[in-house]
């Protein structure tokens, strides 16, 4: 747009696919009444609000019995966007890198965003939901760091730092006998991300030509000489010909 060039980095959906891969791999155990390990369940986890659960297993008849009995779920969703001033860097400023072909690229300075994500778990009971979070917890002091390729182009890896800011816990459990109770647990995450703009490409420079004007002045100022030095410095020899 600006710079008269398409470009897409895909920086947020790699942020989100590798924020949701973080919690691909919790499990929970359920035991019997005298302790024994009865049964070892996956959550699945999916990019969706949580009301598109909930609306599911209150108000469709023919799909609730089967959703309800997926639970334990894990979902997530971008809840904003915002510009975060505190990481700003110059914005003339460029990020150079060149591959062993001798092709270089070049690009701006990224613009810093936070990302905020609401992370869902979705349980029937309080026991299953305390198994999920303290799966999560520990790991956030509240801050957790992971890398993206931001600009695969320009060779391009960044730190994503993710913090956990609340946890909020929802116990449903009003209405009549035939209302199905579930367990919420909210998680909201920030994520600070930089976004980059369009790279450019141009080759190695290894030849320069060079000339040098100066001139030789009297005690009054006055111009007595002029010379005018020629060079062309090569990559190869590192002097002046």
């Amino acid at each position: 747009m600006f710079a008269n060039t398409v470009f897409y980095h895909e920086i947020t959906r790699k942020v989100i696919v590798a924020f949701g891969s973080l919690f691909s791999d919790v499990k929970i155990k359920r035991v019997d009444q005298s302790g024994g390990n009865t049964q070892t369940v996956s959550v699945p986890i999916a990019y969706a609000p949580k009301e598109k659960w909930v609306v599911k297993i209150e108000q469709d008849p023919s799909q609730s019995e089967y959703t309800y009995t997926t639970l334990p779920r894990l979902s997530f969703e971008i809840t904003n966007f915002s510009y975060d001033p505190l990481r700003k860097t110059n914005r003339n400023a460029y990020i150079t890198c060149a591959d062993p072909n001798g092709l270089v690229t070049r690009t701006y300075a990224p613009v810093p965003y936070n990302i905020d994500i609401s992370l869902y778990a979705l349980t029937k009971t309080t026991e299953d939901g305390l198994q999920i979070i303290e799966q999560i917890l520990p790991f956030f002091t509240p801050e957790f760091t992971m890398s993206i390729k931001a600009v695969p182009d320009a060779n391009i890896i960044t730190d994503i730092p993710i913090i956990l800011n609340s946890l909020d816990v929802n116990d449903e459990y009003d209405g009549d006998f035939q209302t199905r109770r579930f367990v919420t647990y909210t998680m909201n995450f920030t994520l600070k991300a930089w976004m980059f703009g369009p790279v450019t490409e141009s080759g190695t420079i290894n030849r320069i030509f060079v000339n040098t004007d100066y001139a030789n002045l009297d005690m009054e100022g006055n111009i007595t000489t002029a010379t005018i030095d020629s060079k062309v410095w090569t990559e190869d020899t590192g002097s002046g010909l």
